[in-house]
């Protein structure tokens, strides 16, 4: 497959070119220098074409050019074309466009505005599309043209869309870039680093997974939500939430508030399988204590404590292959349960337990919540016996009636009260 970088100067329109292609996943288009501080790609296709294509940071002059071509070749993709789009030509475009040519890609030029032909050498372009009265359909054409479906092109494996999420600074961009292993998106200290939601397809155990890493999270009552940059990176965000397979969502081990409860609440109210990594665990002097501390904390403050997985990493340091055990786990996952569907067995499975109550207080169920923690399975009981009190044979009981219930034979679980 054929990948198309659009490349150009500082503020010439490349993004507003690369959404009039991308429809659906839209980059910030801003007449502001510097919007666009990330590479972000698209999937373009249909039944009979099929070809990606990517927004690129403008740049100033050739040095400028030169660090984005090295971050460019370090995707390792192959294929790359480069569509350069001007609004005029002077010498800085010649001899980026020479570098270009002398490294062999395939060069297209466009421009939105009238070009004086003798401002540029047309042996450096496979394809020049200026002057037209739609050059945008002419270029369109002609990617759709030079870009044909085949038979293997339509064998594509169910690809599955994992979103990372959550508040400003929790290490998100991090983490997006040790699973992908890419330097792809840009990380700093400083707040609303990631503005374009960024993407990239990885294969894992034959399977393709997309991930997408976004803007940090911003209060609802801060000012900032309304901002141009942060309203459309808030949108995008939400776009890709939508549409995810699974939910990241990544809390700092340094800050709990009820932020975090009220983001845990919002992701659960979707009725979306979701993801709890608390990063920065490596920070955390004594883990252990930290841990039963954080579960406590979560448990006694938070209502919507269920059908939740929470998981202690950290980005900088755990391994890719321990975050996408987990990550793989979850998709994977049989553990994972509406909350609506555990409360509709209850009164059956009370029904049940009576039978086994003779010539004793009932035992009865108010609530039932399933939660993993560290790959450990776990069902909640709210029920109207102190933990102390409830007998063994009515455990026992209730396993059983759970694996049978839920499809859970096979599959390791603690019962907590």
């Amino acid at each position: 497959m054929k990948n198309y970088f659009i490349i150009g100067k500082v503020n010439v329109g490349k993004s507003y070119l690369f959404n009039l292609f991308s429809r659906s996943h839209k980059t910030i288009s801003n007449p502001k220098e510097n919007t666009t501080i990330d590479i972000i790609k698209k999937n373009i296709s249909s039944k009979n074409f099929d070809y990606n294509i990517y927004d690129t940071p403008g740049f100033y002059d050739i040095k400028d050019f030169l660090i984005l071509q090295k971050k460019i070749l370090e995707l390792k993709v192959e294929n790359i074309c480069f569509i350069y789009l001007t609004s005029s030509f002077n010498s800085d475009d010649l001899k980026i466009c020479k570098q270009i040519h002398k490294k062999k890609y395939k060069l297209l030029l466009f421009s939105f505005k009238k070009i004086d032909q003798q401002s540029y050498i047309s042996n450096l372009f496979t394809k020049i599309f200026l002057n037209h009265s739609d050059n945008l359909s002419i270029l369109k054409k002609y990617l759709s043209d030079n870009n044909k479906k085949n038979e293997l092109d339509s064998i594509k494996s169910n690809k599955k869309i994992i979103t990372i999420f959550g508040k400003e600074n929790t290490g998100k961009s991090t983490l997006f870039n040790k699973i992908t292993n890419l330097s792809l998106s840009k990380t700093s200290s400083e707040l609303h680093t990631t503005r374009d939601s960024v993407n990239w397809e990885i294969n894992y155990k034959n399977q393709t997974l997309e991930f997408i890493d976004t803007a940090g999270f911003i209060r609802s009552r801060s000012n900032r939500k309304n901002y141009d940059f942060e309203k459309l990176s808030l949108e995008q965000s939400e776009y890709f939430i939508k549409k995810s397979s699974l939910i990241i969502l990544l809390l700092d081990a340094n800050s709990e508030s009820r932020l975090d409860l009220s983001l845990i609440g919002s992701l659960a109210k979707r009725n979306k399988p979701f993801l709890v990594l608390v990063n920065k665990i490596d920070l955390i002097h004594n883990k252990n204590l930290f841990q039963q501390n954080f579960l406590k904390y979560l448990s006694l403050n938070h209502n919507y404590y269920t059908s939740l997985n929470i998981y202690f990493i950290s980005a900088l340091h755990s391994s890719k292959s321990k975050i996408m055990h987990i990550i793989s786990n979850q998709l994977n996952s049989k553990f994972f349960f509406k909350t609506s569907y555990l409360n509709k067995i209850i009164k059956s499975v009370n029904t049940e337990l009576r039978k086994i109550q003779k010539n004793s207080k009932e035992f009865k169920i108010y609530f039932i919540t399933a939660f993993t923690v560290n790959q450990k399975n776990y069902f909640k009981i709210s029920c109207n016996f102190s933990k102390k009190n409830i007998k063994q044979h009515i455990k026992t009981y209730l396993s059983k009636i759970l694996i049978r219930e839920l499809k859970l034979k096979g599959i390791n679980f603690t019962l907590i009260f």
